[in-house]
């Protein structure tokens, strides 16, 4: 089978491109000084697409859920220590509370119903989620400013959504209890904790 490696997210953490290299480098720079603090048994990988923060990250006991079967491919081909599986964000394949920590990076911009898979996401996690969408309009902006989607004013045609960080804070806040808040250019980055009722 031939992998369409021709997606997105592919070419963007694959990319020749200084400034998107630079961004990314400190993208996930941020993801991970922003767990280092946290005490997790294990992780899951919402939206893992190829694998690429899951390799930088090396988390033990990790396992990615992608709705990609190409995607999923090439994550096992650069991250072998690590379970994947294809599943919708919808109707997660886990018991409630199975993970420590639940990470949506990236994926939340992409669907048609994300306080649904927010939902999912709360059921699923025994404490922490990190949580991340492009920051708008800042990456619109980014994104005409190196030349990409001007049609399209700078939106990437698989982005459905778009939150300004004020408004991402506002609907995370009905599921989780907010416990940082970065904001790597361009995107919102939100470590939350599992409410207790």
């Amino acid at each position: 089978m031939r992998m369409n490696l021709n997606r997105g997210n592919y070419k963007k953490y694959m990319s020749n491109n200084p400034l998107v290299s630079m961004v990314i480098s400190k993208f996930l720079n941020e993801i991970k000084t922003t767990l280092e603090t946290l005490n997790v048994n294990n992780a899951l990988d919402v939206g893992c697409g190829e694998g690429f923060v899951t390799q930088y990250l090396n988390l033990k006991n990790s396992t990615g859920i992608d709705i990609s079967n190409n995607a999923l491919i090439f994550a096992r081909k650069i991250n072998k220590n690590t379970n994947f599986c294809r599943s919708s964000i919808y109707k997660l394949p886990f018991k409630d509370e199975s993970f420590d920590l639940i990470m949506a990076l990236e994926v939340l911009e992409h669907l048609e119903d994300p306080d649904s898979a927010l939902c999912e996401i709360k059921r699923i996690s025994r404490k922490y989620c990190l949580l991340s969408v492009p920051n708008e309009p800042y990456f619109r902006i980014m994104n005409l400013f190196r030349g990409k989607n001007i049609i399209r004013l700078g939106n990437d045609k698989e982005h459905i959504q778009g939150w300004t960080s004020k408004k991402f804070l506002k609907m995370l806040e009905r599921h989780f209890e907010i416990i940082i808040l970065k904001r790597p250019f361009p995107w919102t980055l939100v470590l939350c904790k599992k409410r207790e009722y």
